[in-house]
């Protein structure tokens, strides 16, 4: 069984996260899947970011949900990482949808919510994915809050869904159940050969993250699919 090569955050070990820089290196190096996250601004703007805050990953300050586009447009999303990639500009959701099509890239993407009703982010991102042309098998729509997870069901109908769980639990099983996921995306620092072999017989595909070592996977050759910072070093 091949496992897939799913691209963190873009090639988030050699280019600042999230960004169209790092993204398109995951183009470059023939990647077919790459992770992203996103999260609503203070004017309900879908934004590709993975933080909560703005403070680690650009040159401003403060949370993500009380900046408007305009502000995250003004800040540097690259320069914290490198000086070469001074001046690298947040994402919007179509932006990046318009990026993927045109390079018929697949994309996970992570939904992060706060203090947005989840419902309401459902439904933003449902007119996001219904505007683009990009194909809904090419799309995995992910998140960690289960509320988030339901509120997709509800509005992306016929998008397929994946349950992110750092320590699976019998709610988080339930919940696959419950909106018949495609996926459960686990931590790879905790999980066993014995969880994974019993979720994909029940029909779920079994992706792990953050994995960046190769040997990882001697141990776990079965999973359905690797999320890596250093997608490269899994390529021949």
């Amino acid at each position: 069984m091949e496992t897939l090569l799913i691209g963190h955050r873009g090639v988030a070990g050699s280019y600042p996260e999230n960004t169209k820089i790092s993204i398109q290196a995951a183009i470059d190096l023939g990647l077919r899947w790459v992770e992203v996250d996103i999260q609503p601004t203070k004017d309900n703007v879908l934004v590709v970011c993975h933080d909560h805050t703005v403070n680690r990953c650009s040159n401003g300050q403060g949370r993500v949900d009380e900046l408007t586009l305009e502000e995250l447009k003004a800040l540097d999303f690259g320069s914290w990482f490198s000086t070469d990639f001074s001046g690298e500009k947040i994402l919007t959701l179509d932006e990046l949808l318009t990026l993927a099509t045109e390079n018929k890239l697949n994309l996970n993407i992570e939904v992060k919510v706060d203090n947005h009703p989840a419902e309401e982010v459902a439904q933003t991102l449902a007119n996001a994915l219904t505007k683009s042309p990009m194909p809904q098998e090419n799309v995995l729509l992910s998140s960690f809050s289960h509320d988030v997870i339901r509120a997709m069901h509800k509005y992306c109908s016929g998008y397929r869904l994946g349950v992110l769980s750092e320590f699976f639990t019998r709610k988080d099983k339930r919940l696959l159940e419950e909106v018949s996921a495609y996926s459960c995306n686990l931590n790879i620092n905790w999980v066993r050969t014995r969880q994974i072999n019993k979720l994909q017989q029940a029909g779920y595909k079994v992706m792990c993250y953050t994995v960046n070592n190769p040997n990882k996977l001697k141990y776990l050759p079965q999973l359905d699919g690797i999320f890596s910072d250093h997608p490269q070093r899994f390529m021949p």
